[in-house]
């Protein structure tokens, strides 16, 4: 070979090595120098590795710090720019990398971001430069979220730092929260990155969030931000009593991927860390080729303090990029990017780059695999002794899964370790309030609560001031949840009601509104403070009354008054029924073989006189003692219409049964065991009856007629007589003024306006006034007054709660309270306390009765026992007729069927010519009747 020609073909290598170079631009935080050399000593080492391993491209990588502001950032990208690096490594969080990516899209520059995790980079725009490395923090939200859930940790608050990092990856967790009805955010706190991390630890940084987070009650705290701040805040938790055994803190990738960031002096560890759990994105930890990779590095020398998951992901990134590279045609694209951020210009070749990237990346070439964008996934870590272990993985396809067996799923575990090297899984949920301090709003309203004198006038915020109904649940439940706290009475002592003019709440709403109260004591819920304010659990329920004084009584002007116990239905019915038992009284008297005239009928019908002699003879032989034998002449041949036969007839029965009203009657009963019955049944219904009639008679008579005008709500508006008022803002009047029916809404704006309960009383008390309020109320407060009357509405039925913010953190706790309360009978027995067993209680024997008549829905029960009456008689008189047809077989020697038979005959033929034809009839057909006498011989029998 010539000289020409080694120095040609020198040339040609030179030149065609040069082409083949490229600088990587990696930027690095200055403020983190530990972090920073790490990733700086297995970046090179990296780089070494891969120009070894490929001939073709030479990596070189140049390096660039900053501090975390904007103008630094600025100024190290462009200083990247300036010596022409083709793509860019960073290594920084969520926030910084922001600044970066619209640096890398104006110039065209890809930007391989290997940290951060911004969810909302998910939906980049296709002009975007950015590549990232590590999965979004929606995955880990779910992953955070399915742990929350599997342990039950239904309420629990957010602590995070106030930047991207902090603010964007837990929107998701709230998002997902707030679609599952179980859960509740209590409260989320964000942190000013700003803070001075040097000062001592004499200063506190943190108080204001941690004591909000305290005050939520929340067990459970999500920390959400880079491990440079958690250090301090886990100290200032631990002297603000959060990190016992009943709290559990769950950490994220900020923290669980640079633990050292959290460690004191010497790399020791407080005991009070044992327990944290985390989160921690899956990088191929463990594998082959990963431990091929670390083993390399440190066979080279380098220390396995530098195998942290930052510096991991920005060699993965290294990776790629050299792998992409080797792909590139060098003649096709513009592998110089000559740009600056002097120029507006933009490298053409940067798109190519970021494209075959791109493709890599989802092809999984180099050693990106082993990050797991694709599929993400992230291992549960738990903190013991000096660092956070696995104890198990999310995977985003099978959710949270077992360590050992991570396609199996996570099951009750043994080996996480919860703070205070607790076992057991905490409730995630306080069960006491100790030390803390509520301020309760209350208002003076006997029995609910009272004021003492001492305290009118002056300091009211004192538990000693006050005693009644709620001061009593106040005191129970102080002594179950151990807390202190005082009474604060509003301004205008109201409930609470809303302004139209001024948009704004009063009484005690407005204090919860204002902050100045935690709790209320007991109120009505609506719908319209439920807006504005929450509620406990229901601990009583009411419904709407009216109150009224009753005048002297009058006597009646109707005309009529006489009729006005009984309902013109019982009345029509009373004359319908003296009709039919007057007809079955006499129906009885015949039918019946015992009455007077079914005796004298049938003995007509059977003896002539010479036998009547013999038959006599016979029954007394036979000792039948049938009671025809002696009561009347057996000569008797025809019944005239004078004859004491017809004393029960139709008319007379009449005549007999409707004086039975009147105390009144005839000589003349029933004989019959069947018309005796009917009548005794009789008799007792009219006892009965009478007796009802008299007392409502006198009732209608002592009655004030204008007051039993007014007997529901709707009667206040068609009488003039009575005013009426209901006190204002308090929840009756806004439930009747948002009314859809039009006459509850007039009522309540036509209503007197009441300052309070004590003006609603007075006007009471001064006569032609109806007062409108809940039952309880104007029952306790007018209990023993005996001229009033209290009418209930069976209208505008509410429940009875404390008053809470919304979302407070004291309702579950007060809930489970409240709910052990009335599985216990407590409320029941305490209500009963105050309301019904006072002492002063006074029995009315009041004359005042009411003008309710006695309709047939009354007297149902009365008309049932006659009806029952009338159908024993039926079934006697049927008995009566088998006796007299047994006695007739004794006496006559022949069976007792023919003897029933001949008796049904003898009756059909009594009815048929006796009761319904007229004149007089013969007793027996004109025909021959022989009888044996007493010598033997047989003769006619004439009578």
């Amino acid at each position: 070979m010539s000289l020409c020609q080694c120095v040609f073909l020198l040339t040609f290598l030179k030149l065609y090595s040069s082409d083949r170079t490229y600088k990587i631009g990696l930027v690095l935080n200055s403020e983190e120098p530990d972090e920073a050399d790490a990733i700086r000593r297995l970046a090179a080492f990296t780089v070494s590795k891969l120009n070894n391993e490929n001939a073709n491209t030479t990596l070189e990588i140049a390096e660039q710090f900053h501090d975390s502001t904007y103008l630094s950032l600025k100024n190290s990208f462009c200083t990247l720019l300036d010596e022409n690096v083709i793509a860019v490594i960073s290594a920084c969080d969520s926030t910084l990398t922001e600044i970066q990516v619209n640096l890398a899209n104006q110039f065209h520059i890809p930007l391989i971001a290997a940290v951060a995790t911004n969810p909302f980079t998910d939906f980049s725009s296709s002009d975007d430069f950015e590549i990232r490395l590590s999965p979004s923090d929606i995955h880990q939200s779910q992953a955070i979220f399915d742990l929350l859930k599997e342990y039950k940790w239904y309420q629990f608050s957010i602590l995070a730092s106030a930047d991207d990092y902090g603010i964007n990856s837990i929107v998701y967790l709230q998002y997902l929260a707030s679609q599952d009805d179980d859960f509740n955010v209590r409260d989320v706190q964000h942190f000013d990155v700003k803070v001075d991390l040097a000062s001592g630890f004499d200063v506190v940084l943190f108080e204001k969030e941690l004591q909000l987070i305290k005050d939520s009650l929340a067990k459970v705290i999500v920390l959400n931000c880079g491990g440079k701040f958690a250090k301090r805040i886990f100290r200032e938790a631990k002297t603000m009593g959060l990190m016992d055994e009943s709290f559990v803190w769950i950490t994220t990738d900020g923290i669980t991927s640079k633990p050292e960031s959290i460690a004191y002096q010497n790399s020791s560890y407080p005991t009070f860390y044992t327990g944290l759990l985390g989160t921690l994105p899956q990088y191929g930890k463990g594998t082959k080729q990963y431990n091929d990779w670390v083993d390399s590095y440190i066979m080279e020398g380098g220390s396995m303090s530098d195998i942290r998951v930052n510096s991991i992901k920005v060699a993965m990134g290294l990776s790629v990029v050299q792998v992409s590279l080797e792909e590139l045609d060098v003649d096709s694209w513009s592998n110089k990017p000559s740009v600056s951020c002097d120029l507006t210009s933009h490298w053409r070749g940067g798109r190519k780059l970021y494209k075959k990237i791109d493709e890599n990346l989802k092809m999984n070439k180099g050693i990106y695999h082993l990050l797991g964008v694709g599929n993400p996934s992230y291992d549960i870590m738990n903190f013991k002794g000096s660092s956070f272990e696995k104890v198990g993985a999310w995977d985003k396809t099978l959710g949270l899964t077992d360590r050992s067996h991570e396609n199996v799923r996570w099951r009750e575990r043994t080996d996480v370790v919860f703070l205070g090297g607790a076992q057991t899984s905490p409730t995630g949920m306080g069960y006491s309030l100790t030390g803390y301090h509520l301020r309760i709003g209350i208002v003076p309203e006997p029995p609910i609560a009272f004021l003492k004198e001492s305290c009118k006038g002056g300091e009211t915020s004192s538990p000693d001031c006050w005693y009644g109904w709620n001061p009593d649940i106040i005191t129970q439940l102080q002594q179950d949840l151990n807390f202190t706290y005082e009474y604060v009475l509003p301004a205008d002592s109201k409930y609470g009601g809303f302004n139209n003019d001024t948009r704004t709440w009063n009484g005690m709403i407005g204090d919860i509104l204002d902050k100045k109260t935690d709790l209320t004591t007991v109120m009505s819920i609506n719908s319209e403070r439920s807006r504005y304010i929450g509620y406990t659990a229901s601990i009583f329920e009411d419904q709407a009354s009216l109150i009224l004084y009753t005048k002297s009584p009058t006597s009646s002007t109707n005309l009529f008054f006489f009729l006005e116990p009984f309902e013109i239905s019982v009345w029509l019915s009373i004359i319908g029924l003296i009709l039919v038992i007057a007809f079955l009284t006499t129906f009885f008297s015949k039918f019946s073989p015992f009455g007077s005239y079914g005796r004298k009928i049938h003995a007509m019908q059977v003896c002539p006189c010479s036998e009547c002699v013999f038959r006599r003879k016979v029954k007394e032989e036979r000792r039948c003692r049938f009671v025809d034998t002696r009561s009347y002449n057996c000569l008797v041949q025809k019944v005239e219409e004078d004859d004491d036969l017809n004393e029960l007839s139709y008319f007379n029965s009449t005549w007999l049964i409707g004086t039975g009203f009147v105390l009144q009657g005839t000589d003349t009963l029933p004989t019959a065991p069947s018309g005796r019955f009917l009548l005794f049944v009789w008799w007792l219904f009219v006892m009965i009856l009478t007796a009802m009639y008299t007392a409502n008679l006198t009732a209608h008579l002592t009655l004030d007629q204008s007051t039993t005008s007014i007997r529901d709500l709707s009667d206040l508006l068609g009488q003039k007589t009575y005013k009426w008022g209901l006190i204002q803002d308090r929840n009756l009047q806004i439930m009747m003024s948002n009314h859809e029916d039009k006459r509850f809404s007039r009522i309540a704006e036509e209503a007197v306006k009441l300052k309070d309960l004590d003006q609603g009383i007075q006007e009471v008390k001064n006569g032609e006034f109806v007062f409108i309020d809940e039952n309880s109320v104007l029952t306790y407060n007018f209990k023993g007054d005996c001229k009033t009357e209290l009418i209930k509405t069976g209208k505008f039925h509410n429940q009875w709660a404390f008053g809470t913010q919304i979302n407070s953190p004291y309702t579950p706790i007060i809930n489970r309270m409240f709910l052990l309360y009335r599985e216990k009978g407590w409320f029941t027995a305490k209500f009963d306390e105050w309301y019904t067993n006072d002492e002063e209680h006074v029995s009315c024997k009041t004359t005042v009765g009411s003008d309710k008549k006695f309709g047939l829905s009354v007297l149902v029960g009365l008309f049932l026992i006659l009806g029952v009456g009338i159908s024993m008689s039926f079934i006697t008189v049927v008995l009566e007729l088998f006796y007299v047809a047994h006695q007739d077989s004794r006496e006559k020697g022949e069976n007792f069927c023919v003897c029933l038979r001949d008796r049904i005959k003898l009756k059909y033929r009594e009815v048929t010519e006796e009761w319904f034809a007229g004149g007089e009839k013969d007793v027996l057909d004109t025909k021959d009747v022989r009888v044996k006498t007493e010598n033997g011989h047989s003769e006619r029998a004439n009578c």
